[in-house]
Order: C-alpha cells, then sequence, then structure tokens
C-alpha cells in the first residue's frame, strides 16, 4: 500500500500515467464487453487522479515524461 500524503508525488503520478497508456493496447486485443467496460472505468479513474492534480498524459512515447501539465482555464 501507499504512504498517505496531503499532496500526491510526482512519481506516483508518473507511475499512474505510464499505466494509463499502457491501456492503450488493449483496443487491439479481444475483450468480454464486461472487461473491456472494466477496463475502460479502469482507466477513466486514473486519468481522474491526473486531472485532480493538475496533469495529463503525455501520449509522445518519445518525450522523456510521461505527464503534461494542464493548460490554464
Amino acid at each position: 500500500m501507499s504512504n498517505l500524503a496531503d499532496k500526491t508525488a510526482y512519481r506516483a503520478l508518473s507511475i499512474i500515467a505510464r499505466m494509463v497508456r499502457d491501456f492503450e493496447g488493449l483496443h487491439y486485443l479481444d475483450m468480454t464487453k464486461t472487461d473491456d467496460w472494466d477496463a475502460t472505468n479502469a482507466r477513466n479513474l486514473l486519468e481522474g487522479i491526473l486531472q485532480s492534480n493538475g496533469y495529463q498524459v503525455n501520449y509522445d512515447r518519445s518525450a522523456k515524461r510521461p505527464l503534461a501539465k494542464l493548460p490554464p482555464k
């Protein structure tokens, strides 16, 4: 389990971002409707964690960082 803190560490957010990018590989695999639904929900939850911390996934695989700051509103 993780250590609870007032702010989520950048390293933890980086790991989550890599996990979200790995979900892209599921598009090419056979999955049941239920499994696809659960995987999509899991991905959305992980992306929500990133967004609530002010980041989004950087899908550029050549980039050194898996995270990008959200643009200001």
